[in-house]
């Protein structure tokens, strides 16, 4: 039995990109497991009473038996400026996990950055809790081989509005900025100059 985590953003009263959600949830049993997804997300949330105003994190944690429990929490996004460079050739989070600690204690070597990102067998991945874009001045580049490929990448290459290409470090100076996403933050996380990943 494996224990997993979906974040929800709750905008207002509305749940962002449930279809996107409910998906990853089901292909994560699948694979996972074997069998059939047993939380469907549309009958759990027609039973909330949910804040119509202000953004919150509805966060439901399952596993691949069924079992089920959630909670709401009230979401603000943390300011993140710069990034630490950690290699992880071994690093494996290809579903979202309830045990993070291999995330955290990459992390925890993070220094005097906010965050870090993680290049894993001389690809760059993602950061502790979200998924990268770069900007080359025309187009948003997201990496190909992420360790987690997130609901907001997900959404965001469907509509056409990132791309995705293999990066390694070697290729970060043709970008000018770099920016944050998840399915919390949407498309407008934290934004910053490449010059901030340390190495």
């Amino acid at each position: 039995m494996y224990r997993l985590i979906e974040s929800i953003r709750l905008e207002n009263g509305v749940f962002h990109h449930l279809p996107y959600h409910q998906h990853r949830m089901d292909n994560t049993v699948q694979k996972l497991a074997g069998s059939q997804n047993q939380v469907i997300l549309k009958t759990v949330i027609k039973k909330l009473v949910v804040p119509q105003n202000g953004i919150y994190k509805y966060r439901v944690v399952y596993t691949t038996d069924g079992e089920w429990q959630h909670e709401l929490i009230p979401y603000k996004a943390m300011p993140i400026h710069s990034l630490k460079v950690m290699y992880d050739n071994a690093i494996k989070y290809d579903y979202k996990y309830a045990d993070r600690s291999k995330l955290d204690m990459l992390f925890n070597k993070r220094g005097r950055a906010n965050d870090i990102l993680i290049v894993k067998n001389g690809l760059v991945t993602d950061t502790s809790y979200n998924n990268v874009v770069f900007y080359d001045g025309l187009r948003w580049i997201t990496p190909a081989m992420p360790l987690l490929p997130g609901v907001m990448r997900a959404v965001l290459l469907d509509a056409g509005e990132i791309q995705e290409e293999e990066l390694m470090l070697s290729h970060l100076n043709r970008f000018k900025k770099i920016k944050l996403i998840n399915a919390l933050v949407g498309f407008n996380g934290p934004e910053f100059p490449v010059t901030h990943i340390l190495f």
